[in-house]
């Protein structure tokens, strides 16, 4: 597993928090892995979370983790001191003061960034753990436009689950209703 790789959830994975997950790795060492997932678009905007002056963007819930707090995935580093790279085009984090001031000066356009409520995290050797009994397949993240609010995300990249994921990838949300 390495930073900038994307898992797609099996079709079939019970838990509500990533059915039909797309998740893009921020983060993977010995400490654990932290991903975002790219396709849980709320119905609040940027201003609804956070305080001050901000474009009407939408909010995405990243993950179960820690959903009180924000985190922000963009591609300029630039303009955004200590941001952490994900694979040299994509950052995430950084000081939120000078991303603020970019935003408000027009210097940092909103298809630039992206806000996240929580992120999805796992300790270390659980992520491995739940890829190897097939409950995620992974995928180059170079395939995904992270930065692009996409609602349609998991069916648009079903075609790169791997075969055993795709015949389930059509199943209704919860099959034991037909």
């Amino acid at each position: 597993m390495e930073r900038g790789q994307v898992l797609l959830a099996h079709p079939l994975l019970e838990d509500e928090n990533f059915h039909r997950g797309v998740i893009l790795i921020t983060e993977h060492d010995e400490e654990g892995t932290v991903g975002l997932m790219l396709n849980d678009q709320t119905t609040f905007h940027w201003p609804d979370a956070l305080e001050g002056t901000w474009p009407k963007a939408p909010l995405h819930i990243g993950g179960p983790v820690d959903q009180d707090m924000v985190f922000f995935l963009h591609c300029r580093p630039d303009i955004i001191p200590q941001a952490r790279s994900i694979d040299g085009f994509l950052h995430w984090g950084g000081e939120f003061e000078a991303m603020h001031t970019a935003l408000r000066d027009g210097l940092l356009a909103p298809g630039h960034i992206r806000f996240f409520a929580g992120y999805s995290g796992w300790s270390p050797g659980q992520l491995t753990a739940e890829i190897n009994e097939g409950s995620w397949a992974v995928i180059p993240g170079k395939s995904v436009n992270c930065l692009s609010p996409q609602r349609e995300l998991y069916q648009a990249l079903k075609n790169q689950l791997p075969p055993d994921f795709r015949l389930w990838s059509n199943a209704p949300k919860e099959p034991q209703l037909n």
